[in-house]
């Protein structure tokens, strides 16, 4: 059974475990912001209690943590996503709850995200999820899934309100 627990109700065990991770070579590697220290990190999880557009969730897969999934930059009709397993495996069923919470909790009708160019298992995950890439950079590929291909409404719009793109 899968249970997301939000940061904020994370254990003093679980806030370590989470830092660390974050901070391992192998996950930090595809992260816009590395090494992180104790006070920033704490300092993150407070800001979480009072900020409405961002979510952050340890994935449990009943007893075993086998990953984070996150969403930011939450609107009404999108938001943008991320995750990373800590398990060898963990990608497909991490990127189920990413769907999952997006269209069935938050309700919206576009999921994005931004890849770095180099993080190909990411990519790959999301192509075989659906998503496609409607723009890149020298850095990043950015990717989205409308609710459409889950079987509502198209709204590549929303992207270009987020990244300010012309597709």
């Amino acid at each position: 059974m899968i249970i997301l627990k939000d940061f904020i109700h994370l254990t003093q065990e679980e806030i370590k475990l989470v830092l660390k991770w974050r901070n391992d070579e192998s996950i930090a590697k595809f992260m816009k912001t590395q090494n992180i220290s104790l006070e920033v990190h704490l300092n993150f999880l407070s800001s979480l209690k009072t900020n409405a557009t961002k979510k952050y969730f340890l994935v449990y897969d009943d007893e075993n943590i086998i990953g984070v999934i996150d969403f930011i930059n939450i609107t009404k009709l999108s938001c943008e996503f991320g995750l990373y397993g800590i398990k060898k495996g963990v990608g497909e069923l991490l990127m189920q709850e990413v769907k999952n919470y997006a269209f069935n909790v938050l309700k919206v009708q576009t999921l994005n995200a931004c890849v770095f160019k180099e993080n190909t298992k990411a990519l790959n995950l999301y192509l075989k999820h659906g998503f496609e890439v409607i723009k890149e950079d020298n850095n990043f590929y950015f990717v989205n899934l409308s609710f459409a291909y889950m079987g509502g409404g198209n709204n590549l719009n929303i992207f270009n309100q987020i990244y300010g793109v012309a597709v």
